[in-house]
């Protein structure tokens, strides 16, 4: 698959600004201050593999921390199974090599209350909740203390807890339908122009209810609720599906009317249903641009500039 430079997740309002999904090109932290600063961005990394695993799980977050989930990150395959050496995070305490720790937190609130706790020093500690519907993601210091917003004030003593969101599980969707529009350019040498079968099938599965024959997937269970809720074939299924954050429902995106990419982008957002993707064929197949509705019905804007709207193309984040 050609290699995609991993862009921004999402703020908690309707843009898309935090480096989570950006690829940190970062000097090695010499200060006790750097160093913090790297473990937080060490955070946003993990929360970036975080909701990119569930964009292809129709909205479930990764329960441990094993070979499916370490795919996600930067290097990675992003296919359950491929991933590299250089896909761990750098602990700028110990200057180990690692993967994130799992935590034993039951709940956000929990996190919360537990901000005096230790844990080891520098590491990153990632926490599922309820079963992979929510996650915590924290952070510690050089005595193992958890890493807060700020230094000074009333953010030194608030923890830095970073947890799912529906703006976040929107544009892990988004990368989604990226990642399938890539896979059907592998096979047919252009990217596709229509809504069909062929790029419906280059759409994530890893649904425990199938078994991989060949290029398909042979249903098990004839009253999956997977088929139920889709209406796919009760005999064969490639492709799945995203799960809408906002509404949990299933659904494929939207066949978008954008010509060119500047287009999409400079166009002021428009009405796009909360959690709904849109996915524009440009150029008969030369290029792509996906856009994705916020939580007030507009197309999520671009860094605050209210006159352009966030998009994905070929090129990445545009």
């Amino acid at each position: 698959m050609r290699t995609l430079t991993l862009c921004t997740l999402a703020s908690l309002t309707a843009t898309f600004e935090t480096p989570m999904f950006a690829e940190q090109k970062l000097g090695l932290p010499e200060t006790p201050g750097e160093k913090i600063e790297y473990v937080k961005k060490n955070m946003y990394k993990v929360q970036a593999a975080t909701e990119r695993y569930a964009g292809h799980h129709q909205g479930k977050y990764p329960t441990k921390i094993d070979r499916a989930f370490q795919s996600y990150f930067p290097f990675g395959g992003a296919d359950d199974e491929n991933f590299s050496t250089l896909s761990c995070i750098y602990n700028p305490f110990t200057r180990a090599k690692e993967m994130p720790v799992l935590g034993k937190l039951k709940s956000l609130e929990e996190a919360r209350r537990q901000a005096t706790q230790k844990i080891a020093a520098g590491v990153t500690e990632y926490t599922p909740i309820d079963n992979g519907k929510s996650y915590v993601i924290r952070g510690a210091g050089g005595r193992g203390e958890i890493v807060t917003v700020g230094a000074t004030g009333r953010d030194s003593k608030t923890p830095l807890i970073l947890s799912s969101d529906p703006n976040l599980a929107v544009r892990g969707n988004m990368m989604a339908v990226q990642f399938a529009a890539e896979s059907y350019y592998e096979k047919h040498g252009k990217y596709p122009t229509t809504l069909d079968s062929e790029f419906k099938n280059c759409f994530p599965n890893h649904n425990s209810a199938q078994q991989k024959i060949g290029g398909a997937q042979e249903q098990k269970g004839l009253d999956s609720p997977v088929v139920k809720a889709t209406g796919l074939s009760k005999l064969t299924i490639t492709g799945l599906p995203l799960k809408n954050p906002y509404t949990q429902k299933l659904e494929w995106p939207l066949l978008g009317k954008f010509k060119t990419v500047k287009d999409a982008r400079f166009t002021p957002p428009g009405d796009l249903k909360p959690g709904v993707i849109e996915y524009n064929p440009i150029n008969g197949g030369k290029d792509y641009a996906i856009r994705a509705g916020g939580p007030e019905g507009k197309a999520f804007m671009r860094h605050h500039n209210k006159t352009q709207t966030f998009v994905l193309s070929k090129e990445g984040e545009l």
